[in-house]
């Protein structure tokens, strides 16, 4: 039986790139060096979020992504994507129920009272 990672060395055994990926969160030594797992795009995507999770973003990573959000088109590119997203007929439909359920509590029927009284009072 041959190894598929000796056939090919280009290409890594995706058992082997899961099993390494164990191990990482584990702690414990790779069966494959780091440098030919990066080669492998699963194995680096996975590695940066095992990473993000144990060490967080740096600082450069997170002015990084303010600096993109602060963009003009990307910040209207999200604005159009929420506006797409709140026009569809179940969003709608679960805000509006929610809504219901908020101004049915106690103390916000309350608040709302005495917002009129108090209105009502300066007219």
């Amino acid at each position: 039986m041959t190894n598929p990672e000796v056939n090919n060395p280009e290409e890594l055994c995706e058992a082997e790139v899961r099993k390494n990926l164990v191990l990482v969160e584990l702690g414990m030594p790779l069966t494959i060096p780091l440098s030919r797992l990066n080669s492998n795009c699963h194995f680096r995507k996975e590695w940066m979020k095992i990473q993000h999770i144990w060490h967080g973003e740096t600082k450069e990573v997170k002015e990084k992504k303010r600096e993109y959000n602060q963009r003009p088109e990307v910040k209207e590119k999200m604005r159009e994507k929420g506006r797409e997203y709140y026009q569809r007929p179940e969003v709608k439909e679960k805000r509006r129920e929610k809504r219901r359920e908020y101004n049915q509590r106690p103390e916000v029927k309350e608040k709302r009272r005495e917002n009129y009284l108090k209105h009502k009072e300066l007219k």
